[in-house]
């Protein structure tokens, strides 16, 4: 079976749940949940669950909370021998969610971008070249970026890499992003890699297909995604559930879809399973379903997707 290298941000999520929809300027009351995190994080856990090998190249701080998260991973089954150990803090993201589950505002600290430099990812040469697939967030420093889009390129490895948030995607305008594999944005993000264009999404999409993106997939919240590619575009719906937590999303969709694609699924079939780990996620607190199995997945696939063969 391929194996999977993720590169990206490990962080400590504080997560806010606010009794009312949020008002902003005064105090909301509010329940606390606190779990490890970061996209990379999300996704490399699930993809443990689901019986992938997969390794996590990532920076945490001398501290108890690096310490927690490393213990976490390496309990999971990831592989943690080339995580950075740095003397600073580990990274921390802080959410507050409206009563209905729905995101208001966050904000996160990262050392990531200082540490996992070019120079450092040039040391990891070895263990990069064992992979199959990377995945790799915006967290890292556009150069770092680059230098991932580079090696992907020269070594033939699949690379596919998650914007992350508005603010993180605009690296990627200024980027050559000719052959990577995957990019997975939302609307925004999407917007925001064009560098804000007034356009069409199709004239958006057009663009990145012409810069060299193989494939783009577009996630589109309540009205399902879309994945692009230049033979066709493929859209799937979503269901409608209750929502409890919307951190980590998109997160489980990309590790739902790569337990398709590393299991050869059809396309069709890798959308419905990124969808389905989805809706299984947003239906809990926290980021990450930790009893997610393929054949849990596949189950629960057919439960929102009836006429799935």
């Amino acid at each position: 079976m391929p194996s999977v290298i993720c590169i990206g941000s490990a962080l400590i999520d504080e997560l806010y749940f606010c009794n009312e929809q949020v008002i902003v300027g005064t105090s909301n009351p509010a329940n606390l949940s606190r779990n490890i995190g970061g996209v990379l994080t999300n996704v490399a856990f699930h993809l443990a669950y689901l019986d992938i090998d997969v390794e996590y190249i990532t920076v945490l701080g001398n501290d108890a909370e690096g310490k927690w998260v490393e213990e976490a991973l390496q309990k999971a089954g990831i592989k943690i021998g080339n995580i950075a150990l740095v003397n600073d803090t580990t990274g921390k993201y802080v959410s507050f969610l409206n009563a209905d589950g729905s995101l208001h505002a966050a904000a996160c600290v990262d050392v990531c971008e200082k540490y996992l430099t070019p120079a450092f990812l040039k040391e990891k040469v070895a263990t990069l070249s064992t992979a199959d697939i990377i995945i790799t967030d915006t967290n890292i420093s556009i150069d770092s970026i680059q230098w991932l889009i580079n090696f992907a390129t020269t070594h033939n490895k699949i690379l596919i890499i998650e914007p992350v948030s508005v603010v993180k995607s605009r690296k990627l305008a200024a980027l050559n992003i000719e052959n990577v594999f995957m990019i997975t944005p939302n609307e925004d993000e999407l917007f925001s890699i064009c560098l804000n264009a007034k356009g069409e999404e199709a004239k958006m999409i057009e663009s990145l297909l012409s810069r060299g993106v193989k494939n783009i997939w577009l996630r589109k919240g309540a009205l399902g995604s879309t994945k692009y590619n230049q033979e066709n575009a493929i859209d799937l719906g979503v269901e409608k559930i209750d929502i409890i937590d919307s951190t980590g999303a998109g997160d489980a969709a990309l590790a739902g879809w790569m337990a398709g694609y590393i299991n050869n699924y059809n396309e069709l079939t890798c959308l419905q399973l990124g969808h389905t780990l989805a809706f299984e996620v947003l239906q809990i607190k926290g980021s990450v379903k930790h009893d997610i199995t393929l054949t849990s997945l596949l189950e629960s696939r057919n439960k929102y997707y009836k006429d799935a063969k």
